[in-house]
């Protein structure tokens, strides 16, 4: 099981075998989902000639804060009776600056392009930006064979000495270490990327049918030892209990979507939006500002930022200035005499 080995990191599911097919948007020739759960299905493509089928889930962010994750699927390829299948099945992470885990079966790929030979031909591959080939892995893209399921685990890793693992029917079929991850070049600290997509061609000579199945999506992401940290509290302040409890609400059910981002802006459009479950009436509606009202003001979204519970008094000084500037006589309000 995926989860959070230190008190500074938290692991975030965005996606489960019962919940994937809702969140995806199809493009291309993907075809609406069928079955039930959790072995509810979607066929990306049916041999057509040279078509695509897509499948993205656009709310992935790309961050600095993103230390690691996990995803899994099932895949299963039934080939054109007249070949042996084809063309290929891609994971693309970010949109933006990308990187792609291309599953090969054609070994004609990369001879027009005049690839280094080490890097044509059927195979598993990771692919730049640019879709050019930055290695090659084990010739295992089929898995163990057409008509049948099998497993596919795309492994990251920032931290690690391997940065890429890919497996495929419970196989290591290629590792790579990406150099840049701690750079001003890394795909951490581009700009609005986000999105994963898996996506399959159906070729020319070559076609199939390829189907896709119980996706789930984990990630782990830093938490600043001191994100939480309760700021100095000035006089007067209350000795109860209402603002811890609202501020571990706010923690346990708001912050984590936030933190996805750590963006002001994600954080506005996160705490503004309306669930249609939750509770309408006035009451639950100040109970709510409240919360998110504390949880705002005392947590951190970056390490950068700083917290404080005192407000400024500025009518007290002003009140002061003015009295001083008239001598202590002060204009009555209107309608006194």
């Amino acid at each position: 099981m995926y989860t959070s080995s230190t008190s500074n990191e938290k692991a975030v599911t965005l996606l489960t075998e019962n919940d994937w097919h809702l969140k995806f948007a199809r493009s291309g020739v993907a075809e609406p989902p069928t079955g039930i759960n959790p072995n509810v299905q979607v066929r990306l493509i049916n041999v057509q000639v040279s078509e695509s089928g897509f499948l993205t889930y656009p709310d992935f962010f790309i961050n600095p804060y993103l230390n690691s994750f996990e995803f899994n699927m099932e895949v299963l390829w039934i080939p054109l009776p007249s070949n042996d299948g084809g063309d290929s099945y891609t994971v693309h992470f970010g949109n933006t600056k990308k990187f792609s885990i291309f599953f090969n079966f054609w070994n004609g790929y990369g001879v027009n392009e005049n690839y280094p030979l080490h890097l044509r031909g059927e195979g598993v591959y990771i692919l730049n930006s640019s879709g050019y080939p930055l290695a090659k892995g084990a010739v295992v893209s089929r898995g163990p064979g057409q008509n049948q399921w099998f497993p596919v685990k795309i492994i990251y890793n920032k931290n690690a000495a391997t940065t890429w693992s890919v497996y495929v029917n419970n196989v290591v079929a290629l590792t790579y270490t990406d150099s840049s991850v701690s750079t001003s070049d890394s795909w951490h600290k581009v700009s609005n990327n986000k999105s994963i997509m898996v996506s399959a061609h159906s070729g020319g000579s070559f076609r199939m049918q390829l189907f896709v199945r119980k996706l789930n999506f984990i990630y782990k992401t830093t938490i600043s030892a001191n994100t939480m940290v309760m700021p100095p509290k000035f006089y007067p302040s209350a000795d109860d209990s209402t603002f811890s409890s609202n501020r571990a609400a706010y923690a346990r059910s708001i912050y984590p979507r936030i933190a996805n981002d750590a963006s002001k802006t994600n954080a506005e459009q996160i705490t503004k939006q309306k669930r249609i479950y939750n509770r309408h009436d006035a009451s639950s509606r100040i109970e709510r500002l409240k919360l998110q009202a504390i949880g705002e003001s005392s947590m951190r979204l970056k390490e950068d930022e700083t917290l404080s519970f005192k407000a400024p008094n500025v009518n007290d000084a002003r009140d002061a200035l003015r009295r001083t500037r008239s001598h202590g006589y002060i204009v009555p309000p209107k309608g006194q005499k």
